[in-house]
């Protein structure tokens, strides 16, 4: 948890007398200070705001920010402060709504600590989000604090933990209620939809992790999974010709991650994995494997949105970051979205199993067969016509068929190079072309 406060406190900085969140964008040279507008105006309630050149923004150790422009929201108590500079940030969205009942943390600045040493003057205001709307959400605050105890840390970033690490909910706004009369230890929150709203209608760069803009920055980052090969050296001219028709695939068409995450969203992940994960560059590198391969079976030579429809009618690639034995994990897997998925269906599973067997036992799948088959139909996602996923569908662990197909017979490999006749791109092509076909 240490390394989650530093973390925070790292990016909650003070916006004249409010507060505020460091955050970067995917690209450019700037980075955003999102804070509510109300901490910008001239006078209370005025809805006047002040000029980019009287606004101040300070870090905890006291540093100021330099400061471009500014963007003011008409609809939300938002405002986006654009840097002069990139700065340092390592934090990122929430993917997932907010929810009823989640946990969070409101951090951020209040008045009557702003003359106490500077690592003392953040204060941490753990909470329970109450209720949830489209444009906002409340979070009841644990000890229910007074007024005058968050006066200042208006502005301020609501933070929520996912496996481990921390992310950015949503922007405080103000205490729900009269706060002389009914005030309970409530405040009213901004969801990171509004502010990425307010981010697209201004034209700016949006908020996602970088590697989720283009497939290039994760071609070297493929198949990694070769090197654990008895003699790797097998498989140095295979992983360079998957690398190269990897870099061919994705260089149109504008398929890349974000695109993909906006089409496919949680159909990628098994039931029950944080949507979190969708951001997660490990489920990239492991779609862009999975579509390798298929392009290869397939004889495609670029990707299009409808070869990915069309894929998805007959291949189903799923993610999980489970450490556990994949195959402990097949009632989850099926309880998926399969919608789409035609009978005789593949499912395709990257998980965080480090030594999978490329497929279950036939007794391991008919346990799950009757599992399925007991529940209800409103609980499996299949079109009409698929009684049992479990039966309609076959299913495999990517990393599996890479281990099973190339890794544990590298030697097979050890005659394909570059110019050598009968041994060549197009013969070792074909050979994992039908490797990987006879599942697949």
């Amino acid at each position: 948890m240490t390394s989650q406060i530093d973390k925070i406190r790292s990016h909650v900085v003070m916006v004249i007398d409010g507060s505020g969140v460091l955050i970067h964008p995917a690209f450019g040279d700037h980075s955003y200070i999102l804070t509510a507008k109300h901490v910008l105006e001239t006078e209370e309630n005025s809805g006047e705001y002040h000029d980019i050149d009287k606004i101040t923004v300070t870090k905890i150790n006291g540093d100021t920010i330099d400061l471009l422009r500014r963007i003011v929201s008409v609809d939300n108590d938002i405002a986006i402060l654009i840097t002069s500079t990139k700065l340092d940030s390592d934090l990122q969205i929430a993917v997932s709504k907010p929810e009823r009942n989640n946990r969070v943390f409101y951090y951020g600045y209040p008045g009557i600590r702003r003359t106490l040493e500077p690592r003392d003057q953040l204060r941490e205001y753990p909470g329970q989000i109450n209720e949830v709307e489209g444009d906002r959400f409340s979070v009841t605050l644990d000890g229910r604090p007074l007024w005058s105890e968050i006066a200042g840390a208006s502005g301020g970033g609501v933070f929520v933990e996912i496996g481990g690490d921390i992310f950015l909910q949503g922007i405080e706004s103000r205490v729900e209620g009269v706060v002389d009369r009914e005030f309970h230890g409530k405040v009213i929150c901004t969801p990171i939809a509004m502010i990425e709203k307010i981010i697209s209608e201004a034209g700016l760069e949006k908020i996602h992790p970088p590697a989720m803009a283009s497939f290039i920055g994760l071609v070297d980052k493929t198949f990694r999974c070769f090197s654990q090969a008895e003699d790797p050296e097998n498989l140095r001219f295979l992983m360079n010709q998957l690398k190269e028709r990897g870099s061919a695939l994705i260089s149109a068409n504008h398929i890349n991650p974000l695109t993909l995450y906006e089409k496919l969203n949680k159909k990628l992940l098994v039931k029950d994995c944080p949507e979190q994960n969708l951001y997660n560059e490990e489920l990239w590198i492991a779609y862009f494997e999975f579509l390798i391969i298929s392009c290869l079976i397939d004889d495609v030579d670029t990707v299009d949105f409808s070869y990915i429809d069309d894929n998805s009618t007959r291949r189903r690639f799923l993610f999980s970051t489970d450490q556990e034995n994949w195959i402990w994990k097949l009632l989850d897997i099926f309880r998926s979205d399969f919608r789409g998925l035609k009978r005789g269906g593949k499912i395709i599973v990257s998980s965080g199993d480090s030594a999978p067997k490329h497929e279950a036992r036939s007794s391991s799948l008919e346990r799950v067969v009757f599992d399925i088959g007991r529940r209800q139909k409103s609980e499996i996602m299949v079109d009409s016509g698929i009684t049992n996923p479990a039966i309609d569908f076959k299913v495999y662990n990517l990393t599996g068929l890479h281990r099973f197909c190339v890794v544990d017979a590298d030697d097979r490999f050890s005659n394909y190079y570059a110019g050598n006749e009968g041994y060549g791109e197009v013969e070792l092509m074909a050979l994992v072309k039908g490797l990987y076909n006879a599942y697949i």
